[in-house]
């Protein structure tokens, strides 16, 4: 799914320094600030990357990549102090619900390193399930991906009810809110990426 994301990174000498809040998992932390606390606000995020000092990938990187998930994509980087590489990528992709396609906005962040392909420390995993504060949605688990699914009014999340259908009449009302992050066992070229989707209005 973003192999070619990883390829392209590793090919790329663009550095930059970032002012971004930082929390104990640097990739949550860029997460949570960029996408999660604006609810998926691509355009927020980007000024918000841009300010901070990270670095825009040039679009031909990404032109006509058939294993690319996104219809449209611009895409930010930022190296770590660790050696690790963090993108934030803000766009549009085609989510299917009950065998029909939705347009959705995508906030994501994908971080790692792509050369050792070590995994991240520490796990930015269990930080997301506690900061969502819900199950993980049984519907939105396929294709390496796991993810929570629900309506939020205010700073208040209610949970999606446990099925497709459910998904998909919320998706189609406008007021579902996805986060998907690759599963434990998906390596992701070395890159743990965490999603924020909206459908697009």
């Amino acid at each position: 799914m973003v192999r070619f994301l990883a390829a392209s990174v590793a090919a790329l000498s663009l550095m930059a320094t970032s002012a971004v809040a930082q929390e104990q998992s640097a990739l949550f932390g860029h997460f949570k600030t960029l996408c999660g606390e604006g609810q998926g606000d691509g355009a927020r995020a980007l000024t918000m990357g841009r300010s901070a000092g990270w670095a825009e990938i040039p679009g031909d990187a990404f032109a006509g990549d058939p294993d690319s998930p996104f219809d449209t994509v611009t895409v930010l980087m930022n190296a770590e102090d660790d050696g690790a590489i963090s993108l934030l990528m803000v766009g549009t992709a085609t989510q299917s619900f009950e065998e029909a396609g939705l347009a959705m906005n995508v906030c994501a962040v994908m971080g790692g390193n792509f050369e050792t392909k070590a995994p991240l420390t520490p796990d930015p995993r269990p930080l997301l399930r506690q900061w969502v504060g819900m199950d993980m949605h049984r519907a939105l688990t396929q294709d390496g991906m796991a993810g929570y699914a629900f309506s939020q009014q205010g700073g208040v999340r209610t949970p999606v009810r446990p099925s497709d259908a459910a998904v998909a009449q919320s998706a189609y009302l406008g007021n579902l809110h996805m986060i998907l992050i690759n599963d434990e066992s998906d390596e992701f070229d070395g890159g743990t990426m965490m999603m924020y989707m909206r459908p697009k209005q």
